[in-house]
């Protein structure tokens, strides 16, 4: 699938987040999922398959992509999820650089995260990561 392709994709199930995989196939099959994207997109290259090609987080329903550079997951290049992140939404990075690049803002994200999954927030500290590094609190 073609990069631009793939970022059609990417933002078609972005913008329908509430929707199942299957709803979004049903939405491009049927054409209404015309309605609910920027038109300077060209949603009607998108087909079902394409859905299904996206590199899929299957435990939470996502797409695998890293926060800071936003490439996506390929077999060639595996993205590793930030271990302190809980529930749904979790946080892949390419590597080190990419997380600690982007840590100032997901660190908030992460705590709000830990927080609203009953976890007090002081109980859990962010470190080690799976990268080894220490970040904080």
């Amino acid at each position: 699938m073609s990069s631009k392709k793939l970022e059609t994709a990417a933002s078609l199930v972005r913008m329908n987040s509430n929707r199942t995989r299957e709803e979004i196939k049903e939405m491009i099959r049927d054409g209404s999922a015309t309605d609910c994207i920027n038109t300077n997109m060209d949603i009607g290259s998108v087909t079902p398959q394409d859905i299904d090609e996206l590199p899929w987080d299957d435990e939470d329903m996502t797409i695998k992509r890293c926060k800071w550079c936003h490439e996506f997951e390929t077999d060639s290049h595996i993205l590793m999820k930030c271990v302190a992140c809980k529930g749904f939404n979790k946080a892949w990075y390419c590597n080190r650089e990419c997380q600690k690049k982007q840590w100032k803002y997901h660190k908030t994200w992460c705590a709000s995260q830990q927080t609203a999954s009953g976890i007090p927030k002081g109980a859990i500290r962010i470190t080690p990561n799976m990268f080894g590094t220490s970040f904080g609190k």
